[in-house]
């Protein structure tokens, strides 16, 4: 699955510049600590209580593992940017 980190920083506000895709497994953020600061952003706001995306961000954390909630907050991302 591509997924594109653009989206992610732009949910956070942070700039970015480079425009590129990347798969997965090779995603250019500062692993974990740099994923949890949107992660937090998005559990944080009680107005997505209940919010499947964000369930699915929820489950994917007790496991650890980078790629799966990597993939969580971009499903959100995506409903998120629907929503707009």
């Amino acid at each position: 699955m591509e997924v594109s980190n653009k989206g992610v920083i732009e949910y956070y506000h942070e700039e970015f510049d480079s425009g590129e895709w990347y798969e997965a497994e090779y995603l250019p953020y500062d692993e974990w600590n740099w994923l949890m600061r949107v992660v937090r952003k998005i559990l944080t706001n009680e107005n997505y209580i209940d919010l499947t995306q964000r369930e699915n961000i929820m489950d994917s954390l007790p496991y650890g593992i980078e790629d799966d909630t990597y993939a969580a907050v971009v499903e959100f991302i995506k409903w998120y940017n629907e929503q707009q």
